[in-house]
């Protein structure tokens, strides 16, 4: 016997959705779950580890819709909701291509140097679309599977032949900056390639604007910044693809205007809507005992705004700040997102930057 429930909680310029679902399989039953804000891609993934007898099944299921409800969601419908939920550590094989960072002192060299071209760098969620030309697969920072949502899918199914995207996942729509079919192929050459599989006026996949001038590169980057935008990247122009990141320097670089980390959630509060997050303390000898087990040092509490989701112990989030005070917080830290396709052990106290005196 299935059974499904959408549940909405609307306040302020909070629109956020929970749907539930109770579904019946070969070898018994699921309950499986997807959140997020309205429009945007959900987040998925399944209350039983393994399908379960009804009985069972039914008690998980009423008890995720209750925990629900007292918090203020309100249902919607009661329709089977087709919720595609996917294995979080399925290996796709795809691996994207990471970038180093550099500094905006280090910025000018290349903006006057014509071998490089310029992009702005978004604040979304990377995102590798494969399309064989009937089936569309999708694959997070870490390579693992993840979901795509139907419109997109509607438009990557509309692309004559197969190829492989890579993109930035705004939440209802793609930035599309690269073509992976052939990543022996020059940078730009790849670009030209995308351009003719992407039909314009789209609004599910877009292709990111590139700047290949010095003249466009410097008004791209006055812009960017002017706008408080997250920052650019520099891309060599005859460069192949390259999955992974280099041990400095390489082919793809970053430069951000704002400093954010990764951080591990260690607190909830439960009279305000409040986290305190840590980081692993890299800078000691022994901090990995080789058992999966860190030492870890806290950052700071960071609010929850009411449009967010409140994390979960253990969870990955991404903080924005503007520097951290050694053996002390995060300065003025703003809570950006949980982050699914980043591991502990990338939440690293060496990452993080100190204002400029306050080094040990």
């Amino acid at each position: 016997m299935n059974e499904s429930i959408e549940l909405a909680f609307k306040e302020g310029s909070s629109d956020k959705v929970y749907q539930a679902e109770l579904k019946e399989e070969p070898s018994g039953y699921v309950v499986n779950f997807a959140y997020g804000r309205r429009g945007n891609t959900l987040a998925t993934g399944t209350k039983t580890a393994a399908p379960v007898e009804y009985a069972t099944a039914k008690k998980v299921y009423d008890k995720l819709v209750h925990s629900k409800t007292v918090k203020g969601y309100k249902p919607e419908g009661g329709e089977d909701l087709g919720i595609k939920v996917v294995d979080a550590k399925q290996d796709t094989g795809l691996r994207p291509q990471l970038l180093n960072e550099i500094t905006e002192e280090e910025a000018d060299k290349y903006i006057n140097d014509d071998r490089w071209c310029a992009q702005e760098k978004n604040d979304g969620r990377r995102k590798i679309i494969k399309y064989t030309g009937t089936t569309v697969q999708g694959a997070n920072k870490l390579g693992f599977l993840t979901p795509v949502t139907g419109p997109i899918e509607k438009q990557v199914q509309l692309i004559h032949g197969a190829c492989i995207l890579d993109s930035e996942d705004m939440g209802d729509y793609l930035l599309i900056f690269d073509e992976l079919s052939y990543p022996n192929m020059r940078y730009e050459d790849r670009l030209i390639m995308l351009e003719g599989l992407i039909k314009m006026n789209q609004e599910e996949l877009i292709i990111v604007e590139t700047a290949y001038t010095t003249r466009e590169k410097q008004m791209m980057y006055e812009k960017l910044r002017e706008n408080k935008a997250e920052g650019i990247v520099f891309k060599l122009k005859d460069a192949a693809y390259a999955p992974g990141r280099p041990n400095s320097g390489g082919d793809q670089l970053k430069c951000k205007f704002y400093e954010s980390a990764s951080c591990i959630v260690t607190s909830v509060s439960d009279v305000k809507r409040s986290i305190g997050v840590s980081v692993i303390d890299d800078t000691v000898p022994g901090f990995y005992d080789g058992l999966n087990s860190y030492k870890k040092t806290e950052v700071g509490n960071v609010t929850v705004y009411p449009n967010q989701d409140i994390p979960r112990l253990n969870d990955i989030v991404e903080v924005k700040y503007l520097y951290y005070y050694p053996k002390g917080s995060l300065y003025q830290p703003v809570l950006l997102s949980i982050r699914e396709d980043v591991d502990s052990i990338e939440c690293l106290l060496s990452k993080l930057k100190t204002k400029q005196g306050t080094d040990e």
